[in-house]
């Protein structure tokens, strides 16, 4: 049995972006984990000694909290090897997000009276419920008022700040989307990316992912697809989205090829996010569509093709289904596409998608993103008739004219337009929606 440890980790503001690097890899590593909430110095020990690595959250900093301070002496005098690894403290967060530069202590509702008491009744005091979050709340007042005003929250944490904020620091309650519920529809594992993005402009993310990204259920013409391209069968291999370079690297991986498989093949991409993929396996797209859909990346092959383009033969790597503007355009200058499936989109399972539900019905959602027709159509068919209803109080934003159309086929208003067909242009598009 190894050595066991047990490292006192401080969480600082509720925001994941915010929290350290070293904080971030403890808890990566950690083999248990014991919650801020529910902490106790014997079973610190008591786990330590079976040779765990446990971490002890902490909200805030360590050092500013009398219980986590005293069981980390505890631990230690029990002859068990410790670890205090600091965060941002409860006066930076003050500051940081609610602008009250000062003392400042985290607690919970209910504790607030014995925190304000030591000081005069009318010392001002300011109340901060989630604090660097979307839903935080600022509640001004004096340390004389401060535990009644605090009941109306019931017992949760709160961080209680000697004094009154400053206008011109209040810049987080500023930001454009504060405050606003934003539903994100894309697969899970591309989601993430556009919840920071919406968390930097002040919103709360809701990912419920519409769509899955699967490997086709027929594999075979891939196979014979990356055959030929590694047979130099192909002049050209056309790239619509980040997804179609993801599946066609994994099916090249999975048949034991490499990059070296694309040999004199020129490469084209729909836009600035395709070709960032491409360039992270080494390849280096010869065409990068100015306008980021189907139709603008045929534009730019023709051009780029020149004439006498007859004979020429094209790999067309896409989802199972889309538009077939590309290939279209492509084969009406006499080139011979091979449109192959690299991937197909799929709905995830109905209780994953079930909780949004209530949270429309709730009214709790203040915008809605589609970065895909797929996102809409996956979405509009889960939700049924009552789809079109429940968006209506909902702001809509889309990331393209595509998107859009497919949205109002399916009797849906598009609020939000994107005008850079990019996950970063939709959330500036609506980011200015709202300012």
């Amino acid at each position: 049995m190894g050595r066991g440890s047990v490292t006192f980790v401080g969480l600082g503001p509720d925001s994941l972006q915010l929290r350290t690097a070293l904080a971030v890899e403890r808890l990566e590593h950690a083999e248990v984990i014991v919650d801020a909430e529910e902490p106790s110095a014997p079973k610190l020990i008591a786990l330590a000694r079976e040779g765990r690595r446990v971490v002890r959250t902490v909200r805030g900093d360590v050092f500013e909290s009398p219980r986590a301070l005293s069981e980390a002496v505890e631990t230690s005098d029990a002859g068990v090897e410790i670890e205090i690894v600091p965060a941002v403290g409860a006066a930076s967060e003050a500051g940081a997000f609610a602008g009250v530069a000062g003392r400042a202590v985290w607690t919970t509702t209910s504790a607030v009276a014995g925190i304000v008491g030591l000081h005069p009744d009318e010392a001002p005091a300011t109340l901060i419920l989630a604090p660097g979050r979307a839903s935080q709340r600022v509640v001004l007042g004096t340390c004389g008022d401060a535990a009644e005003r605090a009941k109306a929250f019931g017992d949760v944490p709160v961080l209680v700040a000697f004094g009154l904020p400053q206008s011109s620091l209040g810049w987080f309650e500023r930001q454009p989307l504060f405050g606003k519920r934003v539903l994100v529809t894309r697969a899970l594992g591309q989601a993430s990316a556009m919840a920071l993005l919406l968390r930097e402009r002040g919103a709360e993310p809701i990912v419920v992912p519409t769509i899955e990204i699967r490997p086709p259920s027929d594999s075979a013409p891939m196979d014979r697809a990356l055959q030929g391209l590694r047979a130099g069968a192909y002049a050209w291999v056309a790239f619509t989205s980040v997804n179609g370079v993801q599946m066609t690297w994994d099916a090249l991986v999975h048949a034991g090829l490499d990059a070296r498989a694309f040999g004199g093949a020129r490469l084209a991409a729909i836009g600035p996010a395709t070709a960032r993929e491409l360039e992270g396996h080494g390849l280096h797209p010869d065409v990068t569509a100015k306008e980021f859909r189907g139709e603008g990346l045929a534009e730019e092959m023709v051009a780029a093709l020149g004439h006498g383009p007859v004979g020429r033969r094209v790999l067309l790597p896409r989802a199972a289904r889309a538009r077939d503007v590309l290939p279209d355009a492509l084969r009406a200058v006499g080139c011979h596409v091979d449109v192959v499936a690299a991937y197909e989109t799929r709905p995830p399972s109905a209780p994953e998608l079930e909780p949004i539900l209530r949270e429309l019905e709730l009214g709790k959602v203040d915008a809605a993103t589609f970065t895909s027709s797929s996102t809409v159509e996956h979405f509009c068919d889960f939700v049924g008739p009552r789809c079109a209803a429940l968006l209506n109080p909902v702001r809509l934003a889309s990331i393209g004219p595509v998107t859009s159309a497919t949205a109002q086929a399916r009797g849906l208003r598009v609020d939000v337009c994107a005008s850079e067909s990019t996950v970063p242009g939709l959330v500036a598009a609506l980011a200015n929606s709202y300012r």
